[in-house]
């Protein structure tokens, strides 16, 4: 089966869980980064083929950026698999949502599965994830959506996802990332950022108004010299990491048959 793969992928995390997802499946994988840009008009994904939408976790949610992006991909019963990522704290009603947003596109969701990776701003949570076990996991993941999709898709049940509508409206953490002295002006990170937040003429700096948190410029960055710093930060990475200690496990959901 000829599969392509949509991710939103700051950090790059959740694009190396979808591709170790489609590589378990199929050797014909066509990958589609919406990150910075999305499809410059719609594609239709035909019904022999197989959709997987990777998406990160953001206050609970797709991140906002990611959904008019992934309106740009239609089916026409095309079956789908939705997989959201997130820091170890909650993936809450982002995988719902996105679940909701691939069948409103006419896709056929066979399977959905919420990942834990490090979170993006405060690493220690979640650090060294997805890990070996986690990888172990989503070959599970994978070779159970390969069962589905070797039925019939016509008499599959809804899949039931957790999560809540309306979704949850996404609160904001005051805290933002900003280069230091050591910061060389090269640019990438300005060149990189998904929401356009960083200044090209002074790169130590963040546009407060668009940055989305996302901890993209901190892992492209050649110096190390942006990161999430501050009293607000530390005080909040206290917290956060008090709270989100314990190691949280994958979960996966499956389309049933009558």
């Amino acid at each position: 089966m000829k599969i392509t793969t949509v991710y939103f992928s700051a950090t790059y995390t959740t694009h190396r869980i979808v591709g170790h997802l489609a590589k378990r499946l199929s050797e014909e994988v066509t990958e589609c980064d919406i990150t910075q840009n999305g499809p410059s008009g719609e594609i239709l994904i035909p019904k022999d083929e197989l959709l997987i939408v990777g998406i990160p976790v953001y206050a609970g949610r797709v991140p906002a950026m990611a959904v008019e992006r992934i309106r740009q991909f239609k089916g026409r019963g095309t079956p789908a698999i939705a997989v959201a990522v997130y820091g170890n704290r909650d993936y809450d009603d982002a995988l719902l949502e996105l679940s909701d947003l691939l069948a409103e596109n006419g896709f056929q969701v066979i399977s959905a599965g919420a990942f834990i990776a490090q979170h993006c701003i405060f690493p220690k949570v979640g650090a060294q994830r997805p890990d070996a076990d986690d990888y172990q996991q989503i070959n599970v993941f994978a070779d159970e959506s390969n069962k589905i999709l070797n039925k019939h898709l016509e008499k599959l049940l809804p899949i039931h996802i957790p999560g809540n509508r309306p979704y949850k409206i996404p609160g904001s953490i005051p805290i933002y990332p900003s280069g230091s002295n050591t910061c060389k002006e090269c640019g990438k990170c300005a060149e990189l950022c998904p929401a356009g937040a960083i200044p090209k003429n002074n790169p130590k700096t963040t546009d407060e108004e668009k940055c989305i948190k996302c901890g993209r410029c901190i892992v492209v960055c050649p110096t190390k010299s942006r990161q999430f710093r501050g009293m607000k930060y530390t005080m909040a990475s206290i917290k956060f990491n008090t709270a989100y200690k314990e190691r949280r496990e994958p979960e996966m959901f499956f389309a049933r048959y009558n």
